[in-house]
């Protein structure tokens, strides 16, 4: 069976392609519901830029964050975890793989 893949976007279902995997929602919330119901239960796991981690963060949404490190410095861009409000996010080292093309991190969330 083949899961289908949850885009948060403000055309609706309008955008979707006829027969295709995407199911295009509006905001955070219609994605985390849609997913959930697609998981069956299961993990669901959130990919996107800066801009959806951020308010996946600050809802208070996220259980587990992965960062791929990638030794390379970007002149331009949104800041992965600027905005996210007062105070702080209290992360627990769950793994660290380095390769040679980038450093993947695993934190666990402390207070979900």
């Amino acid at each position: 069976m083949r899961l289908p893949v949850i885009v948060v976007s403000h055309s609706g279902d309008d955008a979707a392609p006829e027969g295709g995997v995407y199911v295009f929602v509006d905001g955070i919330g219609a994605a985390l519901a849609r997913a959930r119901e697609a998981a069956g239960g299961k993990d669901v796991t959130v990919m996107g830029g800066a801009s959806i981690g951020q308010q996946f963060l600050r809802a208070g949404l996220v259980d587990e964050l992965s960062i791929h490190l990638v030794p390379v410095l970007l002149g331009d861009g949104i800041r992965m975890f600027e905005g996210l409000g007062p105070g702080h996010v209290d992360l627990r080292t769950v793994e660290v793989l380095e390769g040679s093309a980038a450093t993947h991190l695993r934190y666990r969330v402390a207070d979900r």
